[in-house]
């Protein structure tokens, strides 16, 4: 489909106010539920979007395609279609662990890398009411920035919510659940 077309199925165009000097702006909102689509001017920004013909409940993030009879789920960074029989590992963009100790399994795994030794978990902290794990490492000498070499660094790796852990897709509802958990795995 065109992207014409499909901006033309799926969107309209209204004028907001944006930024920091409030500039009148057009955007394209989608008709399902008023969420942001892209920039009048930056069509070309949503092509993967009509290739796929993701027509139906299109929202920030995620949408129905008749076409492939897949729900997708994505971002800037990726996007990925689910259907029954989808499966969620551990290590997946969709995977949420089942309890606050996988999670934070896997938080200390998202965050191993060569350039981080002793990866770790100092434990929950709470900040504006919202639950992150305190994880932390010491840099490596294979980090390139020499001054930072056996400092300790770290970041609050935000706590999601609980999810099935590892599943199968049996139902379109399920696949929906899955482009959703991946819409919030890669954003």
């Amino acid at each position: 489909m065109k992207t014409e077309d499909y901006l033309e199925l799926v969107g309209e165009v209204i004028q907001v106010y944006l930024g920091p000097h409030d500039t009148l702006t057009d955007v394209y909102l989608s008709k399902f539920d008023g969420s942001y689509i892209t920039h009048v001017g930056m069509e070309n920004h949503v092509d993967f979007l009509a290739e796929k013909e993701i027509t139906e409940e299109l929202t920030a993030g995620h949408g129905f395609s008749p076409k492939d009879n897949k729900w997708y789920g994505w971002s800037h960074r990726a996007i990925y279609g689910f259907e029954i029989g989808s499966v969620c590992s551990k290590g997946d963009c969709h995977y949420n662990g089942e309890d606050l100790p996988a999670q934070e399994a896997d938080a200390i795994a998202f965050w191993t890398d060569e350039c981080y030794s002793e990866v770790r978990s100092e434990g929950l902290i709470e900040k504006d009411g919202e639950l992150f794990f305190d994880i932390r490492w010491t840099y490596s000498d294979e980090i390139p920035n020499k001054k930072i070499r056996n400092t300790v660094g770290g970041v609050h790796h935000h706590v999601v919510a609980l999810g099935r852990g590892e599943w199968v897709a049996e139902t379109m509802e399920d696949a929906r659940q899955m482009a959703l958990d991946f819409k919030e795995g890669v954003s």
